[in-house]
């Protein structure tokens, strides 16, 4: 969370390959409190991790970034052996959650509507594979879904609730399988809260939306998402 460039200081020089100790431009610096001698040896390797969607990554600068490799790491929606969610099902009576495809699903929306770096990591689902399946499994996966990742759609779509919705295919669902339902009414809606005689146009205010508890325990609202995109 700080600045990199003034964390590293001169270490920004001494790790580069031809820079370490015993390579042909070796290069050490005076430690300023110590007075030791310093270098850095040849085999150490320097690992940072970096989350895309988070803004700070701009703090770093080229003098930075050209020291080191940029590998992508994205999120493994695969359902192949080895894979992170491989295998993993929600059952619930006869319906079948197919969370790869779920998580396919949503992040292909995410990343048609905002971009790639905001996709949804495998990780808020992994722990699922602890859980036993059948109900027990389903409630975990609710929790998942009502406290992470509905709050962190929120985030990245200021709370757009209309494109939430295409995101979760809530407005490819049926009423009870939908996560966030739109006011049915806003005629009606508008009567109610101002009157007969109001003159608003229903298209001049905001629609209105509400989260629908029940569907985090339904099935189909999690089937719901990725349906539609069935071959």
């Amino acid at each position: 969370r700080g600045n990199i460039s003034k964390i590293f200081g001169e270490l920004i020089t001494l790790i580069e390959p031809d820079k370490r100790e015993g390579a042909e431009n070796a290069v050490s610096v005076t430690l300023p409190y110590s007075g030791e001698i310093f270098s850095v040896p040849r085999n150490v390797d320097i690992i940072g991790t970096m989350n895309t969607a988070d803004r700070s990554l701009a703090l770093l600068d080229t003098a930075l970034r050209r020291r080191f490799e940029f590998v992508p790491v994205l999120p493994d929606a695969r359902d192949d052996a080895g894979a992170p969610l491989a295998g993993l099902r929600v059952t619930s009576g006869e319906q079948v959650i197919h969370v790869p495809r779920m998580l396919e699903a949503i992040n292909q929306r995410v990343e048609a509507l905002y971009d790639r770096d905001h996709c949804i990591g495998h990780a808020y689902f992994t722990p699922l594979a602890k859980v036993a399946d059948g109900d027990e499994r389903l409630v975990a996966l609710q929790q998942v879904f009502s406290t992470r990742i509905l709050p962190l759609l929120e985030e990245y779509f200021f709370e757009d609730w209309e494109k939430i919705r295409l995101v979760l295919g809530d407005n490819q669902k049926p009423q009870d399988a939908q996560f966030v339902r739109e006011s049915p009414d806003q005629d009606e809606d508008l009567s109610r809260l101002f009157g007969r005689d109001h003159g608003l146009n229903s298209y001049s205010t905001k629609r209105r939306y509400a989260i629908h508890e029940a569907a985090f325990s339904n099935p189909d609202a999690y089937i719901g998402i990725y349906e539609s995109l069935a071959a």
